[in-house]
């Protein structure tokens, strides 16, 4: 991971369960993260408890089915950090209906999340 130190990542859906875990260690192992979530309240959380870690944490709160805010979050990035050397595009939802009966907009909503395709070579 040495090699890693002070470069940039990337984690979307960062708030939560596995995409909180990875950022964690990214942080722990030097790197410069880059969180981004609808939840700000829980990466500010994550932010202060990596306070005394080897790298950093930027949280920005970024909706990934909205092409606006993915484009408002790599300005950001790009004009703080540069760019993004590593991508880990782990944003994801789920609605408690069925896919073949449950309502359609829930449905695309969930499509829309997971269809979400982050290239770093190619920012927006």
């Amino acid at each position: 991971m040495d090699r890693w130190v002070g470069r940039v990542a990337l984690v979307t859906g960062m708030s939560s369960g596995i995409g909180r875990a990875i950022a964690k260690s990214l942080v722990c192992h030097g790197m410069k993260v880059v969180g981004c979530s609808r939840n700000m309240n829980r990466m500010k959380e994550l932010v202060d408890s990596l306070d005394c870690e080897k790298g950093s944490l930027t949280p920005i709160m970024c909706d990934v089915s909205k092409e606006g805010q993915i484009q408002a979050m790599f300005e950001q990035i790009r004009s703080q950090l540069g760019g993004v050397d590593v991508c880990v595009n782990n944003a994801g939802l789920s609605h408690d209906a069925p896919l073949l009966t449950g309502a359609t907009e829930q449905c695309r909503n969930m499509m829309e999340v997971h269809e979400v395709s982050i290239n770093p070579t190619e920012q927006p």
